[in-house]
């Protein structure tokens, strides 16, 4: 259901599209999972959208059909159905990317390699410091 409302399938944060509404970030804001889990990810929300923009073209054209007879001519069915087809794949392509993301997380489940990793706070000074004497001693060649 996530997926309808255009929020992250895995924790339901916002903001997953900056502005033109295109282009998805490449992480959640919120839970940082990265969208694109594999390579050709979006060629399943590619796929979604092309379904659905022809569904809405096929509706458009059988409405057309009922309101204005059967007997209707060619051109009052492409002025009904061309705007149809050309409006519907921008307007759902958001849509058809969550809702493949939400699909893909059914298909695949998450694992953790699927969240942004963070890096380790920089409360403690101490542990930073042993971090740095740790790295110089792999650095050292021994005798």
């Amino acid at each position: 259901m996530r997926g309808l409302t255009l929020a992250c399938p895995a924790c339901g944060g916002r903001g997953l599209f900056t502005s033109p509404m295109l282009r998805i970030r490449e992480r959640c804001p919120t839970c940082g999972l990265r969208f694109e889990r594999i390579e050709g990810h979006w060629l399943g929300a590619v796929a979604l959208n092309t379904v659905a923009s022809a569904a809405a073209v096929l509706l458009s054209v059988v409405i057309a059909m009922l309101v204005f007879g059967t007997d209707t001519g060619l051109r009052t069915l492409l002025a009904v159905a061309l705007p149809v087809g050309v409006v519907s794949p921008v307007l759902f392509d958001p849509f058809s990317r969550t809702l493949w993301t939400a699909t893909d997380m059914l298909l695949r489940p998450l694992t953790s390699s699927d969240f942004e990793e963070r890096p380790p706070s920089d409360s403690s000074v101490g542990s930073r410091a042993h971090r740095s004497r740790d790295a110089g001693a792999h650095n050292r060649r021994g005798p």
